[in-house]
């Protein structure tokens, strides 16, 4: 192959430019179905509340979360923890709910 390669350069160089050429094409022609666009209609909320044991942050934190964020509209599930030191809770919303989402400082 080596002494065809010496011989015939420019039958390599435009079978590598043929090449280049149509890997170029099919990247541009190729269509992203396996990325689709998903949307997951979650929302997690985590909270901290330093030394506080978990029977602390739950009836403190977790519960009054759940009170008030439970009744979003959409909202088709809501799941909580409470630990020591933090809380997290977990809304699950119908698959037609659009969200904004504000994050405050």
């Amino acid at each position: 192959m080596s002494k065809f390669s010496v011989k015939k350069p420019y039958t390599i160089l435009i079978a590598v430019l043929a090449v280049l050429i149509l890997g170029v094409v099919s990247i541009t022609k190729m269509q992203l179905d396996l990325l689709p666009e998903v949307n997951l209609p979650y929302l997690l909320v985590l909270t901290t509340y330093p030394g506080a044991s978990p029977e602390k942050v739950e009836s403190v934190v977790t519960e009054p979360l759940e009170g008030s964020l439970g009744t979003i509209t959409g909202v088709k599930n809501v799941t909580s923890f409470s630990y020591e030191n933090y809380s997290m809770v977990q809304l699950e919303f119908e698959d037609d709910t659009c969200l904004l989402l504000c994050i405050l400082p």
